[in-house]
């Protein structure tokens, strides 16, 4: 750093040869000064230029807007002005259906018209009076509509000509039916791909439907709606459950990844998770998310983010805990205690489990939340299948998941379509719980206490039913029904309340029998041949799994445990049983292999259930 010399001895600086002279400097420094405040005028000026020129763009651009409103105002005025003389002469020739569909467009054209209204008026007091219309006016009418509608048609005014067709289905539903069927399906369809580009979710759901409910089974609608409901899905969770976000968005990103900005919001949630794993110090699954991201776009700073995180996970060891997008990492069963963990952690069984998918509800008890899992076992990948939400059932097949809706706002029991990703409101009661599905996936039965008696009751209902209350059967609770369908069994007693344990039922709650020997025998569970039903019982002292045969009665136990042993469900072969239990202090699923005997873990299930016994599994090839 340079400081200021201080002197005191002018040889230390060069010293001019010659000096200006006194009277010359004083005129160099007068106009120095003159010339200052000129240059300030003319920096001035130049301002006042700019903003001149600025203003004086705006004013003209404020002008094109204005002359563009006005005109499209003066020509709406002479529409309005016309269809009220055509009106006026429909009037005068006393075809009053005729005269207030003129007056109707007049006034929609220009609804500050006094005296369209006024003869509306007068024209629907006539024909109110007269009592119904002609059919050769309603017919004058519905040409008028038809004729109005198909000019906007053409023009592109879309919108327009879903109201000018509206009212005419209104006044004659039959008019030319199959070019009005067109012309609304068509409208409504680009009117939903509109309402798509301007993000106005809401609107282009409506419309999407509205094409399905003139032509059910239309497959562009039917693909757009289920697009625009994954966008809707993903935007609902955004920034408040960034695991639900990313199951909505991968769903749609499979399916069209161009639509709108999919591409970039999935790479952006992927990041915000991961940040939110790094902050917890779970480097693992962070570097998993980094990963994603840079699958969909390899940013440099994503890219460098994903190696920190897999090095900074190397480095601790981390042992991975299964989300919707991390795999899990199979360990060996110790057979020591273990804590619960607040995500589910499967562990390497020593027997082999069967082939397929069973879901599990974990529950947070941070966040007092309950999520529905789904394990692959051939790749012991866990992922998140639904937030908010318990008692999973797979239908047969696999393409619906009926389940406990916990969401506040959508309490009750839902179906969640798996290719789609959404979900519909079944019923609306939270005492509505343990779904089931009939063998061809056309009705649920489910149990539920919500009347004021707080008497368990079962009851039947289409999984497509919306927000209804379902047929009541029969008292009793935890139904399953039989794989032949003619059977469904359940935790019940008989007529005086006695005599309690599993009971078999026909649908409709007809010819009840009881089949196991114990009033505490409950979860019933049917095997795939239908010839045996597991369940869970303490007539031993604490909750075991027994087994009982349809043809003989004759009962098995299946466990033999301290720990509570419940909630069984059968492999797709029949060969073993899925069961949750708190063996070595923490909630998991189990696999027992039936003729062995053999148990052993296959995945913690979270933090302890409030309710584990309300609790089920589902398992589909």
């Amino acid at each position: 750093m340079f400081r200021k010399r201080k002197t005191t001895n002018t040889e230390e600086f060069p010293v001019p040869a010659q000096l200006p002279a006194l009277e010359e400097l004083d005129r160099q420094i007068e106009a120095e000064q003159r010339h200052r405040p000129r240059i300030w005028l003319w920096t001035l000026i130049a301002a006042l230029v700019v903003v001149a020129l600025v203003v004086y763009v705006l004013l003209l651009g404020g002008k094109g807007i204005y002359d563009g409103l006005r005109d499209r105002a003066l020509e709406n005025q002479q529409f309005a002005r016309e269809h009220y003389e055509k009106g006026l002469v429909q009037l005068e020739a006393e075809q009053y259906e005729l005269a207030i569909a003129e007056f109707e467009l007049a006034l929609r054209y220009d609804s500050s018209l006094v005296e369209a209204a006024d003869r509306l008026q007068e024209a629907m007091e006539i024909v109110e009076a007269q009592g119904t219309p002609t059919s050769e006016a309603r017919q004058g009418a519905a040409r008028l509509l038809y004729a109005q509608a198909v000019d906007f048609y053409q023009l592109g005014n879309l919108a327009e000509t879903v109201a000018l067709l509206d009212e005419l289905e209104s006044l004659d539903p039959d008019y030319q039916r199959e070019n009005v069927e067109t012309m609304l399906s068509n409208a409504h369809y680009q009117l939903g791909l509109n309402a798509v580009v301007q993000n106005r979710l809401d609107d282009a759901i409506s419309h999407f439907e509205a094409v399905l409910a003139i032509k059910p089974g239309d497959k562009n609608a039917q693909d757009q709606l289920n697009l625009v409901d994954l966008y809707a899905a993903a935007l609902k969770y955004w920034e408040t459950d960034w695991s639900a976000t990313i199951q909505a968005l991968k769903g749609l990103y499979a399916l069209a990844p161009d639509y709108k900005d999919v591409a970039a919001r999935l790479r952006d949630a992927y990041v915000s998770r991961a940040e939110s794993m790094a902050g917890n110090g779970r480097w693992c699954q962070a570097g998993d998310d980094y990963a994603a991201a840079v699958e969909i776009l390899p940013l440099e700073t994503i890219v460098d983010l994903r190696d920190d995180a897999r090095i900074r996970c190397q480095a601790t060891a981390e042992a991975p805990t299964p989300t919707p997008t991390s795999r899990a990492t199979a360990t060996p069963a110790t057979g020591t205690a273990s804590t619960a963990e607040p995500t589910p952690e499967p562990t390497a069984p020593s027997l082999e489990p069967g082939e397929g998918r069973i879901a599990f509800t974990s529950y947070d008890a941070v966040r007092e939340r309950y999520d529905i899992y789904v394990i692959d076992l051939e790749q012991e990948d866990a992922r998140l299948l639904r937030a908010n939400a318990s008692q999973p059932a797979f239908s047969p097949g696999g393409r619906f998941l009926a389940f406990h809706n916990t969401d506040p706002e959508h309490l009750g029991l839902s179906v969640l379509n798996l290719a789609s990703n959404t979900a519909g409101e079944v019923t609306t009661h939270v005492e509505d719980s343990s779904p089931t599905w009939s063998p061809d996936a056309s009705q649920l039965v489910f149990a539920s206490d919500k009347h004021g008696d707080r008497k368990w009751r079962i009851y039947v209902i289409s999984p497509y039913e919306v927000r209804g209350e379902g047929e009541e059967w029969i008292m009793g609770q935890k139904p399953d029904w039989a794989p032949d369908g003619g059977r469904i069994a359940y935790h019940g007693c008989d007529a005086q309340g006695g005599s309690c344990g599993i009971w078999v039922m026909q649908p409709g709650g007809f010819n009840a029998a009881a089949l196991s020997s114990h009033s505490s025998d409950t979860a019933p569970a049917w095997s795939p041949d239908g010839a045996r039903v597991a369940f869970a019982s303490t007539r031993a002292g604490n909750w075991e799994l027994y087994l009982v045969e349809i043809a003989t009665g004759h009962e098995q136990r299946l466990t033999d445990h301290s720990a509570t042993d419940f909630s069984p469900t059968w492999s797709p072969d029949g060969k073993q049983i899925a069961f949750l239990s708190d063996r070595g202090g923490a909630w998991a699923v189990y696999i027992l292999d039936v003729k062995s005997g053999q148990v052993q873990k296959l995945i913690a299930t979270g933090d302890a259930y409030p309710d584990p016994f309300a609790e089920t599994l589902s398992w589909i090839p």
